[in-house]
């Protein structure tokens, strides 16, 4: 037996949210060798996301949210923010480990609505998941999750201050915003040095960010490939646009940031 089978070796795992973060890590948990029998995800009864659930061979694996809350020792939500009020009625028993994955959603105002401890995550995108070269925010500090997370094959970065997450999400967005800044000759070292004088992990994430940057054989696939990376309302979308409006490399970084703020302070004023 090794490290993996005996860290999860007793655990259920429930996924609620099967979008392309949430199939990725059930597809990873599987690929790792965790048992499909112990492994359960929902989604929200689009479709298309069948379809991409069942080409990822994932159709077995589909349970309702109620089942993944009772069932699960292990909770990874992985829907949009814009989800947070569906999550207020599920049957959650506070015997498990609940991981949230989403974006700029507080530790307390998960706390506040779903009414257990909850661990947030900030995960790279899934394309590094799937290559191995994942990184993500851990707050608050928790050995079991860093461990599964490095199962995963993600790294870790375990945040002493919860308001670091806003810095880190913009970190995981660097790959589309030194795509266009790099096109546009801008100064990137100046301000990643300024934001490192915040947060002091945000060169090392920098340079994992040039790192795992795709070869491309045409400016329409890297085009195409930063319009993948933003989401619509979302913090790749503001410092990109930011990019484009002729602003410098740190006043974009400073409007993605800021951006993750508005989702968090947004999130709050809609429940």
């Amino acid at each position: 037996m090794d490290g993996n089978e005996i860290l999860l070796v007793n655990e259920t795992i429930g996924i609620i949210g099967a979008g392309v973060l949430g199939r990725t890590l059930a597809g990873t948990f599987v690929e790792c060798g965790f048992p499909g029998e112990r492994l359960m995800v929902s989604y929200g009864g689009k479709p298309s996301t069948f379809e991409s659930i069942k080409e990822a061979k994932l159709v077995e694996n589909i349970a309702d949210n109620n089942e993944i809350c009772q069932r699960s020792t292990i909770i990874f939500i992985a829907v949009k923010p814009q989800a947070l009020k569906e999550l207020k009625c599920l049957p959650f028993t506070g015997s498990s480990l609940v991981v949230s994955c989403m974006a700029g959603i507080s530790s307390v105002l998960l706390e506040e609505i779903l009414g257990i401890d909850v661990f947030r995550i900030m995960p790279s995108g899934p394309d590094t998941i799937r290559k191995g070269k994942g990184i993500a925010a851990v707050y608050p500090q928790n050995y079991t999750l860093t461990e599964i997370l490095s199962v995963l094959g993600l790294k870790a970065y375990e945040l002493q201050d919860e308001e670091m997450m806003h810095t880190f999400t913009v970190g995981v967005c660097l790959p589309a915003a030194i795509m266009v800044a790099d096109k546009k000759g801008l100064d990137m070292d100046y301000a990643i040095e300024a934001i490192e004088k915040e947060y002091a992990d945000f060169e090392e994430i920098y340079i994992w960010a040039k790192n795992v940057i795709p070869d491309f054989d045409s400016d329409k696939e890297e085009k195409k490939y930063i319009e993948h990376m933003c989401t619509k309302g979302g913090i790749t979308e503001a410092i990109v646009n930011s990019l484009n409006s002729g602003d410098t490399f740190l006043d974009a970084l400073k409007k993605g940031i800021a951006r993750s703020r508005e989702i968090s302070t947004s999130a709050r004023l809609t429940l």
